[in-house]
């Protein structure tokens, strides 16, 4: 199946952060993202209630 995939832009704000990864709350009511640290750029250290973006697309089974 041929789909055009657009990523959407989304904000979320960071509810946890460990030293492993971060729990972000995504923005709408859409959901919880867990990321590991690797997976995270940011200029300065990671904090409760800092706003964040990034981009979502649908998952694409070959």
């Amino acid at each position: 199946m041929q789909v055009e995939l657009k990523p959407l832009l989304l904000k979320g704000v960071i509810k946890e952060v460990t030293e492993v990864g971060v729990r972000i709350g995504v923005n709408g009511r859409m959901g919880v993202l867990s990321l590991p640290l690797r997976l995270i750029y940011a200029d300065k250290p990671l904090a409760v209630g800092q706003e964040c973006e990034f981009y979502l697309s649908y998952v694409n089974v070959i």
